[in-house]
């Protein structure tokens, strides 16, 4: 007989949901939570979005501004592509709507390397007067992805859970087998901080573990540890979603410290966590 929890649905819970792995009795269990819980169906919905809301964001504002008639002129202009002007009006809408998908792609192509000649000037500019990386390469779209989902945690989030060691100390392994890394209390522990959550999540087919802590001062601060690494990196300083993070990557696997914390002081705790975990 499947056991159905009482506490509130973790994110490994959301993620078993979503995949429909939950028996018809837990899946109900999760559904009565998000009834009543606004914070956990905004989790649940970042979620089910993964780190695409973003970009359909941003497309959505460039295919509204696309320049329609001049992309017109130039899809025509290319070779191959002939419209049949001797139809009747109703035969040339229709053409001219299946055509839209086509100028849209060549709006946002247009629209976004114009974008982008200006925000990387902006960007190498800003890093430069601060020192702080603004993130911008796509192979690290996972620390987007946990800086968007990390920006929904708030206190309340953790302060239920109870600080005992032993729940931990099968969480940290659970998490531990999954990545390939042996963690001990011990060896992710930070002072001042209470250790309150290891789960296992999943981003783009792989396992991302997450190790939460809750600071009495500055909130939530997470450890993140993510299979898809290909070199080593040494801990640097970035900015997302309006969160600090310190950043790092050994033997095949990368890390991240994420928080509201102040960058220096996030930095002094990587580089205490960087030493430990040496795999």
């Amino acid at each position: 007989m499947t056991e159905i929890p009482t506490g509130r649905p973790a994110d490994s819970d959301l993620v078993a949901f979503l995949d429909g792995e939950l028996s018809p009795a837990q899946a109900q269990w999760v559904e009565i939570w998000l009834t009543r819980d606004v914070e956990l169906r905004q989790r649940l919905d970042l979620l089910g979005r993964g780190s695409a809301a973003p970009i359909q964001d941003a497309f959505a504002a460039l295919l509204a501004a696309a320049p329609e008639a001049k992309l017109k002129q130039m899809l025509l202009a290319l070779p191959g592509y002939r419209v049949e002007r001797t139809v009747a009006r109703t035969r040339r809408s229709w053409l001219w709507m299946r055509s839209r998908p086509r100028l849209a792609l060549l709006a946002a192509g247009i629209a976004l390397f114009i974008a982008g000649i200006l925000v990387d000037r902006f960007l190498v500019d800003w890093g430069g007067i601060t020192g702080i990386e603004i993130a911008r390469d796509s192979e690290d779209e996972w620390r987007q992805a946990v800086a968007q989902y990390m920006s929904l945690y708030t206190s309340d989030t953790l302060s239920g859970i109870a600080d005992e060691v032993p729940p931990k100390d099968r969480e940290l392994a659970a998490v531990g087998a999954k990545l390939g890394v042996h963690l001990l209390p011990s060896s992710v522990s930070l002072p001042g901080i209470a250790l309150k959550r290891a789960q296992v999540l999943q981003y783009d087919g792989k396992p991302l573990g997450q190790i939460a802590y809750l600071d009495p001062r500055d909130g939530v601060v997470a450890l993140c540890i993510y299979t898809d690494s290909h070199q080593e990196i040494a801990p640097s300083p970035e900015q997302r979603a309006g969160l600090n993070i310190v950043h790092w990557a050994s033997h095949g696997r990368a890390f991240m410290l994420v928080g509201r914390k102040a960058m220096p002081e996030l930095r002094e705790l990587a580089s205490l966590l960087s030493q430990r975990l040496t795999l």
